[in-house]
């Protein structure tokens, strides 16, 4: 099944591909407004170091590592999860999501996975570069062990990105209409800067109840610090428990599920 579905995943992100590289204005646009929001999104973080040296322990150089690992799981959710969950709410409404369920194959892999924006992958690699400058900037030694295990975490994240956005998208089984997108968004921006910097009561909510801190703060200090095996072990924890919630979730809200045309 899991092979099945990769080779599925490598038909659809294909089809998106060459659909979008035939408006080559579009990809243009998306590499200049990326390079755009991330420029902003730099001097922002130049601004606040002109008036301290470190946020919440964090250099300019780290902050930098963190803002460039959020660009590239940013990426991916805008290339491969938001084309499908943005208008999840609507498709329930209108019954369309009929169609998804008389498919072979898991009805949340399709409704959440089946279309991409493949030039939004643009952010990807520019995080990767920002990733890379910040680790110059910072003067820090990074070791094999120290990028074997950002990747592994940001792998990780992104499983948590999926999951959480699915559950997400789920509410609207048990309250028609209900959409939490802008929420969900604004919980994102989170994740823009170490959880370090939050009063207690709010990192804690951001690291154990909302798994912000994995998304970003936790692959960002694993790769520029030592990485420790309870560290690494939590983000693949955190990751496998987010996917196995929303999977149960979707399971439960798709038995409450009434078809539009029944």
């Amino acid at each position: 099944m899991v092979l099945k579905l990769i080779r599925l995943f490598g038909i659809l992100f294909s089809l998106s591909l060459r659909r979008q590289l035939a408006f080559r204005a579009d990809l243009l646009f998306e590499v200049v407004l990326t390079v755009v929001g991330l420029g902003s999104s730099l001097a922002a973080l130049a601004m606040l170091y002109t008036r301290t040296s470190t946020l919440g322990g964090w250099g300019p150089g780290e902050a930098v590592v963190l803002l460039g690992t959020f660009q590239i799981v940013s990426g991916l959710r805008q290339a491969f999860v938001e084309p499908n969950l943005t208008w999840f709410g609507k498709q329930v409404m209108d019954g369309q999501l009929d169609a998804v369920l008389l498919q072979p194959a898991p009805a949340i892999y399709l409704a959440s996975l089946s279309l991409c924006a493949p030039l939004a992958l643009a952010q990807v690699g520019l995080g990767v570069a920002v990733v890379a400058y910040g680790v110059q900037l910072s003067g820090l030694v990074v070791t094999v062990a120290g990028v074997a295990a950002w990747l592994l975490m940001v792998a990780a994240a992104t499983a948590v990105m999926w999951a959480t956005r699915a559950l997400s998208a789920a509410v609207v089984f048990w309250a028609m209409g209900l959409t939490l997108d802008v929420v969900y968004d604004a919980v994102w921006q989170f994740a823009r800067y170490p959880v370090d910097i939050y009063r207690r009561p709010l990192r804690l909510l951001l690291t154990y109840v909302l798994p912000v801190a994995f998304l970003t703060t936790v692959p960002s200090r694993a790769l520029l610090h030592d990485p420790t095996l309870p560290l690494a072990a939590a983000a693949l924890a955190v990751g496998a428990g987010s996917v196995l919630l929303a999977q149960l979730a979707w399971r439960a809200g798709l038995r409450r599920y009434t078809s539009a045309t029944s």
